[in-house]
């Protein structure tokens, strides 16, 4: 082979050789991206495992430079996602700079001395304006070779924990001081104040009811500004004044991450940032049974959102102060009532006494000695019970049938006083037991009632007396309880309903009467009570023959003497003659009113006939006319126009009466602006000033027949008041059960009259002659202001002014 040969060859084996480590480059090139996508999918996982966990994990290099975090940590340090993490340090995140500082420290303690620590308690404020408590592990970090290059840190808030204890130690220290007796206001300065110190950066307010439960007293406020406890004390006890007043009206948490600035709170508001607070959350104050005994306030010097933490703090502060004052309370009802019953044993007119069983008297009050005549000193030490017995067998009758029964109730039975009087007397009485149960002896009560006797006699006379008036009455009269039961009928009562006094007691007359009228009695019956203890009302029944008639009844509670109920009384009559007549006269009414509608109708088209014939007569043949006739021709529009404007008044008052009511909610300042404007013209030309009060209630009211009423009485102002009229002013105030508006005009008043006569039909007062006018304004004025269930007057003083006032009822 020669030397050409021989290289060809060679360069082939060399070309072969080369492909060989192309292809083993290339599949080792393929190894490492499958390794390197291997890497990256495990990176994915560990961090998606990461984030995912509830701890939150970092780990830093020597430098305590962050190479990574979970997720957890980056929303507690305030970055976006984890990643952003790398290259920052401590102080570069949310966290205060001593915090920042102290992380630090122990990390440079761990990697010093390479040994982990776990449950390092830190705080931390996050990225939100949370304060946070940390458990925290920390652990180093090691190269192949085994040095130390950088920290693992992992920890878990436990916030909630540690206030959990802080709040549990000081409920403690606060429920004890309440369990030994500590004053009040002591005992709640403590809460207050371990409240801030366990809340940070907030000040507290603790506010207790008055006595009316009307107000708000500040009971401890001690971090609170001067200015601002001024603002809050005394305040009453109602919706949108302050977050404490609002939690105690409405029961419940009020809580806001800012004061709200505009109204109804804008003045509150305004204090409180004078005083540096910007967010507050209230809770009431609540008793055992859930009554407001006052409210608690956190309040905070910046604005932040609401937390469970916060709300948790002033629950708890509640509750407690509500222990601290109900326990207080507590107290002062026990002293008040063991004052009270000595006040009471002292001033009863009744003598009580405490005996032991062998008949030695060891307390008496003072209606005892006077009773029977002795002094205290001679019933404790001389007097036995066996003594004061008329008879000596009722004593050990009444020993047998007392440890018997345990007690007894109006024992009667005669006593003797000192001076030898002889006394009818009833004994009430109870057994005193000592510890193991044994009979110490007796305690009660005893009454003189000699007098009693004597009245008891003299009454049952006058029931004699009662019951033979009664019987002698033409009505129906008998006596009932409250589910019909009769216990008494009189003679009339039996003859009505044709059947024997037998029959009826212990009946129900609920059968009598038809059973779609039986609900309305039976609420009418309901309603009497002592401050309505007696009505008058219709109802149909159901006569023996079947036939269906009309009775009127009186009806009256009957209570003794300690307000209890005891029964019904009802005095009754046939009223169906009436009855009748009235529908006859709703007939005729309506018939009338027909009538009116006619007649309203068949004067309106004439009146406008001649009007409009009158007017072209003077607009054609005006200048024909002398002046008589020209006067002549405007007399007839004018009176044309009043035959029209008379009709349309007729048919206004007619569809007041007719029209039903459409209450709603009704702005009266609303109201008035659309009157005004509607009498713009004339109270600019007329220079009228038009005068509203301060404010204006929202009321419920018809809003058509509202604005009738004030169109009718600024109308009369304007036309009556004559020349010297520079104000109409609108009036409000508020009664019990009515809002009273009025309408005052300064103009020239009207002399002392039958004011009431004005509201009548047609009616004017005599000085007004030449003003164009129906006289039915002021009787629509009427007529609308009593289907609202209220009035209308006059008040007038010549030459000073005219003021109308009306009366709409609440209850509509």
């Amino acid at each position: 082979m020669n030397d050409e040969s021989k290289t060809r060859q060679q360069l082939i084996s060399e070309v072969e050789a080369l492909r060989l480590e192309v292809s083993e480059l290339k599949a080792s090139k393929d190894r490492l991206e499958r390794t390197e996508e291997a890497l990256r999918e495990s990176q994915h996982f560990l961090q998606l495992v990461m984030d995912n966990i509830p701890q939150a994990i970092f780990w830093k290099d020597k430098n305590s430079v962050y190479l990574g975090c979970n997720r957890n940590f980056a929303i507690d340090a305030g970055i976006d996602d984890p990643s952003q993490i790398v290259g920052l340090t401590d102080h570069e995140l949310a966290w205060r700079e001593e915090e920042a500082d102290f992380f630090r420290e122990c990390d440079r303690r761990v990697m010093k001395s390479d040994r982990a620590e776990f449950h390092i308690i830190e705080p931390q404020l996050q990225a939100e304006g949370k304060q946070a408590w940390l458990d925290t592990n920390k652990v180093p970090l090691h190269d192949s070779r085994g040095n130390v290059v950088g920290i693992l840190g992992t920890y878990e808030d436990i916030t909630e924990r540690k206030l959990m204890e802080e709040l549990l130690a000081g409920e403690r220290m606060i429920l004890e001081m309440v369990a030994t007796g500590q004053p009040l206001q002591q005992t709640l300065d403590a809460l207050a104040r371990m409240i801030e110190q366990v809340g940070a950066d907030c000040s507290s307010a603790i506010l207790i009811c008055d006595k009316q439960r009307a107000r708000l007293l500040c009971a401890s406020a001690p971090s609170l500004p001067e200015e601002y406890i001024k603002g809050i004390d005394g305040l009453k006890i109602e919706p949108c004044t302050d977050f404490c007043s609002s939690a105690a009206y409405w029961n419940k948490t009020i809580s806001a991450d800012e004061f709200p600035t505009g109204h109804p709170w804008a003045d509150h508001s305004k204090i409180a940032h004078e005083c540096g607070l910007a967010a507050c959350c209230a809770v009431p104050i609540r008793g055992p049974k859930g009554e407001v005994l006052g409210a608690f306030g956190l309040f905070a010097t910046r604005p932040s959102p609401s937390s469970k933490r916060h709300l948790l703090l002033v629950e708890t502060a509640a509750h407690i102060a509500g222990i601290a004052i109900e326990r207080k309370r507590s107290e002062e009802a026990i002293r008040e009532s063991e004052e009270k019953f000595r006040m009471l044993f002292e001033t009863s007119r009744d003598s009580i006494y405490m005996r032991n069983r062998q008949g030695r008297f060891f307390e008496v009050n003072r209606a005892t000695t006077e009773l029977f005549g002795y002094t205290r000193q001679e019933m404790l030490e001389k007097i036995n019970v066996n003594d004061l017995y008329v008879n000596s067998e009722d004593q050990v009758r009444f020993a047998r049938e007392i440890e018997t029964k345990g007690s007894v109730r109006d024992y009667v039975l005669r006593l003797r006083k000192k001076d030898g009087t002889e006394m009818d007397c009833l004994l009430t009485a109870t057994l005193r037991r000592s510890k193991d149960g044994s009979i110490e002896g007796y305690q009660g009560i005893i009454r003189d009632v000699t007098d009693y006797k004597m009245a008891q006699d003299a009454l049952q006379q006058s029931e004699a007396r009662y019951r033979a008036i009664v019987e002698d009455q033409t009505e129906l009269i008998c006596r009932f309880h409250s589910d019909g039961t009769i216990t008494f009928a009189n003679e009339a009562y039996c003859r009505y309903f044709q059947k024997t006094r037998e029959e009826l007691i212990d009946k129900s007359f609920m059968p009598f009467i038809p059973a779609e009228d039986q609900p309305g009695v039976e609420s009418l019956f309901s309603s009497l009570c002592t401050d309505n203890p007696v009505a008058t009302h219709e109802h149909r029944v159901i006569a023996p023959s079947g036939e269906v008639r009309w009775q009127q009844w009186t009806n009256r509670i009957v209570m003794d003497e300690d307000g209890k109920f005891l029964e019904f009384q009802a005095v009754g009559r046939d009223v169906t003659e009436r009855k009748l007549m009235e529908e006859a006269l709703r007939d005729s009414a309506e018939k009338t009113k027909l009538f009116a509608y006619s007649v309203a109708h068949d004067l309106k088209s004439p009146a406008i006939g001649i009007y409009g014939l009158s007017n072209l007569l003077r607009k054609n043949y005006g200048d024909a006319l002398d002046d008589k006739g020209k006067n002549y021709c405007e007399q007839i529009l004018r009176a044309s126009e009043h035959v029209a404007a008379l009709v349309e008044k007729i048919n206004v008052f007619i569809k007041t009466k007719e029209t039903p009511l459409s209450i709603e909610e009704i702005n009266i300042e609303r109201i008035l602006s659309i009157v005004k404007e509607e009498f713009s013209v004339q109270l600019s030309l007329r220079k009228v000033d038009w005068v509203l009060p301060g404010a204006l209630p929202t009321i419920r009211a018809d809003r058509l027949s509202l604005i009738r009423i004030f169109r009718n009485l600024v109308d009369n102002a304007l036309k009556y008041a004559g020349e010297p009229l520079s104000e109409i002013r609108i009036g409000y105030e508020e009664a019990k059960a009515f809002h009273v508006l009025s309408v005052m005009d300064d103009g020239i008043g009207m002399p002392q009259c039958d004011f009431e006569r004005l509201f009548g039909f047609f009616q004017r007062h005599e000085t007004v002659g030449g003003i164009e006018g129906t006289g039915l304004g002021l009787a629509i004025v009427k007529e609308i202001v009593e289907q609202h269930g209220g009035k209308v007057w006059i008040e007038s003083i010549p030459k000073q002014g005219t003021t109308f006032y009306l009366s709409i009822s609440k209850n509509l």
